[in-house]
Order: structure tokens, then C-alpha cells, then sequence
């Protein structure tokens, strides 16, 4: 390439009259800018130092001045510098040029690169002594560099790879019909100003060829007009014209040339992939509506009735009077469910709504709504549907069984507690679905009471269930029995029903004796028992590091007693999450409620589950606290 730039600026060179005089073709600067864009930024520097070194000889050669020739060498090698920084930016990677945005920009920097070697050289020329010709070399040099940049610079550029529609005959007949119209113009024809019929052939290969086929040809016109202008045929003669004249007129027709038809040929590509885009999104969008599952109908709505345009075989499936040529939306779905889609259309939120359809032969239909446009006959929208009346049925099916299972377990919970004289005590559940996996229970065997709460892993019927099982358990014990035998046979009991589900359940087991206010206290993984002092006001918490039921063999027993006034509280782990999730926040809690004057067991949980009692309630975990205070 650099072979190649120390012979264009020999050819360039032999077209000018006199040493210091500006060449009236310079492609130089277009191929030295564009070899800066083709390497690696790091390159830059050298490739600016290789430029000057090809460019140096050549004009000592072509007689230049030693002095005029060496400021020459150098404003060459800062314009590929500056032009070359300013295409790249600060990405490694080529310059592209696919819009109009992009020519926009590289107009910008072929005329600052351009700009700045010729006022440069204009200046130079009068510090070394050469005065005469300055102004006219400031005319000649900086539109003829920027000809030579706009003319070949875009051939090293990352031009659009669009699918001409042109046919390689096509393009074969349009080439040749260029240059025969450009030879015509610039050689054959003597003085007649017919520049302007070289632009026919290529609005022709703006419109039908590539971009980088045009800008090639472009090139060989341009080379074409140069050459016929300095050996003073075509309309730009120089001899006729004049230097000066002739070789600003030719730069700017080159320069018109190149940005005329640069803009056709994007603008014109710009639009074609639009169109391809609009076409492809449009093949897509009848594909998907064709082979969707799901019914579609685009439909009209109209002052009076709603017409359907179009229907996918999904929807002449769900829909039989399609098939019969039913186009109005009464005759497809009815006129009840027709009124609920026109109450729907005048309330879209974001240009969309969602209802559920009951249609005349009963089945249900979840339709939505989606506005496309306003048409001349009426707005135009599309309606998706699926037919959920099987889907509603397993739900009611699914509800009632969730009802009955409820309504066991509610039915196996305590429903009249146990009187304790000497004793107060407060219960609350609520779980996170309708049938949750916690259990509590009060068990009276005068002198002794029972009090438990367990967890079952997960929630729903199958919790549900399995915690009704546990708790059936538990009660068929003896309630004055050692509360680690208790949950040493509970866990014997269920031991293979927990291992076919790979379940668990975290179980506390408190036994009291209401007389003394000892307690036995069994921890199976639970860790949350709480006993609130009152004479101290403190909340102390109870916990061991045994496993829960179904993972563990072995669990021991922590004993300790009840002053009057104190208060044990167990809680399941939904009540750890109204808090926090937080231990230390739940036992602040615990002592800022237990401490209150007159607080009620009954009270005091309520207090604790407050977050969660509502009918919104829809957390990820039931929530469950029994409460029992001796109170003297």
C-alpha cells in the first residue's frame, strides 16, 4: 500500500505546472487517512512517519524545493494524523459509513483534515519566501485534499452490506455505461459543459448497486474528468480555464459527485432495510398469528357492530362459526360477551386489557385485548383467547379439596380449650394458604399440662395433612409422659411416611406441672421457646441443637420453672419473619409486649401476629404463637 502511495503522488505530481504549485488531483490524502483506519490505533504514529517517508522522495522528484518539500511531507503526515484520530475515536475498530448520521460525520472531518493542510501550507508558503501563487494554491489545495479523501477514504471504511437489487448483468451494462458517458464527456467532448450527464449513469448506481460499487465508480469518473482536464479536453479544461479555475471547478465536482450520490445511495439503502424489516416483521407477525395455539381474531370495531378481518385455525377451532362465515363478533361469541370486549376497548391500559368470557354453550374464555390502529372503517384490534374452561373446573375441584382439608384440620385443632385454674394462655394461627403445615395443641391432665407447636416442611394440602397426622400422634400419648419419649415415638411412628416425602418437621414440647411451675421442655429443631420473666422483665430463649423429627434419632430434655407472673411463649418460624427475620428483634418485641400493664396472653399473641391476621395476609410461611402464664 505504500508502493501504491508513492505512485499515485508521482501521477498526482505530474499533473502540475510548476514545483510549489498545488497537483490538481491529490488522492494521496484519501489513501494515506484510509490506511490509518485500516490498522490498529497504536499503528497510527508509525504509519504517519511512513507516509511522510514515501511522501518526501516523491517531491523532491518531482523538483520541489527541499524546504517547501520537507513542511509538504510533514502537513501530509499531521492530516492523516488528524483525520485518521477523529474517524476512529477512541474505538479500535474500522469507521463505518451506513448512514447518513455517519456521512454527516465524515464530511465533518474530510473538510477540518482538509481545512488544516491547506491554510497550513498557504502559511508555510509565506514564511519560506514563496509569496507568488499563495492565495491561489490556498484554493487549490484544500478542496482538491478533501476530493481525494471523500473519493477513496470511504473504499477503507466499513460500508453497508446490503443485498443490491441489481443483477450481475445489470451491473456489468451499468459500468459500462458510466464510463462510455464519462469518456464521452471528459474526452470526447471539447469544451461543451456536459459534466452534469455523468451523474446520470450514477443515480443508477445509487439506487440499484452497493455503496462500495459506487463509490469505485465514482473514483474512475473522477480519475477520468482529472486526467482529461489536465491534457485540457472536457469541460474543465485547464489551459481554457486556467489553473486556478479549472482545478477548484474540477475538485468541486468531484466533491459534489461524491456527497450527491453517498447521500442517494444511503438514504436510498436506508430505506430498503426498512422496508425489508417492515416485511419480515410482517411475514413473522402472519406466521405467529397463523401458527399460534392460542385463538386469534383481528377484528373491527365500528360505530354499531365488530367485524372480524381475520382468523387464525386456532381460533376456527375453538370457534366452529368462523368456519360457517360468521363475521360479525355477536354471531362468533355473543352478544353478552361482545358488550364485556366494547367495556374492555374504552378502558385499555396501556393500549391492552384481559377478561374472562362465558360464552353461550358455557365454556369460558380468557380474552385479551390489544388496540393495533385506527383504520378508516374503525380501530382495528387483535384478540387472543384460550379456552381455560377445563382450567376453571380442576380449580374449583382443587378449591374444594383445599376446603375439606381445611376443614379437617380445623376440626383437629383445639376447639374448647381446657380450663387451668391458676393458669392464662392465648393461641393464634394463621396460615400462609388455606391449609397450612404448622399445629399447636393444650393438653390437661390435672396436675399436668401439654403444650406443642410444630412446623411441617412446606405448605398446602400436603402439609396440612401431615401435620394433622403428627398432632394425632402426639395426642395419643400419655400427656404426663417424658416429653423426649414423646418425640423419640412420634419420630419412630412416622419415621417412614417422612422418608418417602423427604420431609421434616421442627416440633417444641413443653410439659408443666401447674402446681410447682416446673416444666420439661423437648427442642426438636425448633429453637424458638421463649420464657418472659416477670419479675425481671426479661425474655430468656430456650433452644438445644437436636435435629428435627424425621432427620434426627436422639433428643434430649431442658427443665426449668415458672414463677408466677412469667409467661412461656412458643412461636412458629412465620412469626420469626413478621420480625424481621431476626431473633434479637422477635425477643425485643417478646419483652416490650410481655412488660406492658395488664397485657392478656391472648393479647400478647395477638399482638406478636398482628402483621399477619388479616384476610391479605399472603405471606411465605404460616404464622402460629401459644402463649401460657401462670399467674399464681
Amino acid at each position: 500500500m505504500l508502493l501504491a502511495l508513492a505512485a499515485v503522488s508521482s501521477l498526482s505530481l505530474e499533473m502540475q505546472p510548476t514545483a510549489w504549485s498545488t497537483a490538481a488531483w491529490w488522492p494521496t490524502a484519501g489513501i494515506a487517512i484510509g490506511l490509518g483506519v485500516r490498522f490498529s490505533r497504536r499503528h497510527t504514529w508509525v504509519l504517519a512517519v511512513a507516509v511522510g517517508a514515501v511522501t518526501l522522495p516523491v517531491l523532491l522528484w518531482s523538483g520541489t524545493p527541499p524546504a517547501p518539500a520537507v513542511t509538504l511531507t510533514v502537513l501530509a503526515s499531521v492530516e492523516m494524523l488528524v483525520g485518521t484520530l477523529l474517524l476512529r475515536g477512541r474505538q479500535d475498530r474500522w469507521p463505518t459509513l451506513s448512514s447518513l448520521r455517519d456521512l454527516a460525520g465524515f464530511l465533518l472531518i474530510a473538510a477540518a483534515a482538509s481545512v488544516l493542510y491547506g491554510v497550513s501550507a498557504w502559511g508555510a508558503s509565506l514564511l519560506l519566501g514563496y509569496p507568488e501563487g499563495a492565495w491561489d494554491r490556498l484554493l487549490t489545495s484544500t478542496p482538491g485534499q478533501a476530493a481525494g479523501i471523500l473519493l477513496i477514504t470511504p473504499l477503507f471504511m466499513d460500508l453497508p452490506r446490503r443485498r443490491e437489487p441489481a443483477t450481475r448483468a445489470e451491473t456489468a451494462v451499468q459500468l459500462f455505461v458510466a464510463l462510455s458517458v464519462s469518456i464521452g464527456v471528459f474526452v470526447v467532448n471539447d469544451g461543451l459543459s456536459l459534466g452534469f450527464i455523468a451523474f446520470l449513469p450514477l443515480a443508477w448506481a445509487a439506487v440499484r448497486m452497493s455503496t462500495r460499487l459506487l463509490s469505485l465508480e465514482t473514483l474512475a469518473i473522477a480519475i477520468v474528468a482529472s486526467v482529461a482536464s489536465f491534457e485540457d479536453t472536457g469541460p474543465f479544461g485547464f489551459d481554457r480555464w486556467g489553473m486556478t479555475a479549472a482545478s477548484l471547478t474540477l475538485q468541486l465536482y468531484n466533491i459534489s459527485m461524491v456527497v450527491i450520490f453517498l447521500v442517494v445511495s444511503l438514504a436510498v439503502g436506508a430505506e430498503r432495510d426498512t422496508s425489508l424489516r417492515l416485511s419480515e416483521s410482517e411475514d413473522l407477525f402472519v406466521k405467529s398469528f397463523n401458527s399460534s395455539v392460542a385463538g386469534k381474531l383481528m377484528v373491527t370495531r365500528g360505530p354499531v357492530h365488530w367485524t372480524v378481518q381475520r382468523s387464525n385455525p386456532s381460533a376456527r377451532e375453538l370457534l366452529p362459526w368462523l368456519t360457517e362465515g360468521a363475521e360479525s363478533l355477536d354471531e362468533v361469541l355473543g352478544p353478552e360477551a361482545t358488550a364485556i370486549l366494547s367495556a374492555a376497548a374504552d378502558s385499555l391500559v396501556d393500549g391492552n386489557a384481559r377478561r374472562t368470557l362465558t360464552l353461550a354453550d358455557g365454556r369460558s374464555l380468557n380474552v385479551s385485548v390489544a388496540e393495533i390502529g385506527e383504520r378508516t372503517n374503525g380501530t382495528l384490534l387483535v384478540l387472543h383467547f384460550h379456552d381455560i374452561t377445563e382450567s376453571l373446573r380442576l380449580r374449583e375441584l382443587k378449591q374444594d379439596e383445599m376446603n375439606r382439608a381445611a376443614n379437617v384440620q380445623r376440626a383437629l385443632l383445639p376447639d374448647v380449650l381446657p380450663d387451668t385454674p391458676g393458669w392464662t394462655y392465648g393461641t393464634s394461627t394463621t396460615p400462609a394458604s388455606q391449609v397450612g403445615g404448622d399445629f399447636y395443641d393444650l393438653r390437661v391432665r390435672s396436675p399436668k399440662m401439654v403444650v406443642s407447636l410444630g412446623d411441617v416442611m412446606g405448605k398446602g394440602v400436603g402439609a396440612g395433612m401431615l401435620a394433622a397426622a403428627i398432632r394425632a400422634v402426639l395426642r395419643s400419648h400419655d400427656p404426663t409422659a417424658s416429653p423426649s419419649q414423646v418425640v423419640t415415638d412420634t419420630a419412630r411412628i412416622l419415621e417412614e411416611d417422612l422418608r418417602r416425602i423427604s420431609g421434616f418437621v421442627t416440633l417444641a414440647y413443653v410439659l408443666v406441672d401447674m402446681e410447682t411451675g416446673e416444666f420439661r421442655f423437648t427442642d426438636a429443631g425448633h429453637g424458638l421457646y421463649f420464657v418472659a420473666r416477670g419479675d425481671s422483665g426479661e425474655t430468656e430463649r430456650i433452644a438445644s441443637d437436636d435435629m428435627p423429627v424425621g432427620l434426627g434419632e436422639q433428643w434430649r430434655e431442658i427443665s426449668g420453672s415458672l414463677a408466677p407472673g412469667d409467661t412461656i411463649l412458643l412461636v412458629s418460624d412465620g412469626v420469626l419473619d413478621l420480625w424481621g427475620g431476626s431473633v434479637e428483634e422477635l425477643q425485643a418485641a417478646i419483652t416490650r409486649s410481655a412488660n406492658r400493664e395488664g397485657i392478656s396472653p391472648q393479647t400478647f399473641v395477638d399482638e406478636l401476629c398482628a402483621a399477619a391476621t388479616g384476610d391479605q395476609h399472603d405471606g411465605d410461611d404460616d404464622v402460629t404463637a401459644v402463649a401460657l402464664r401462670r399467674e399464681r
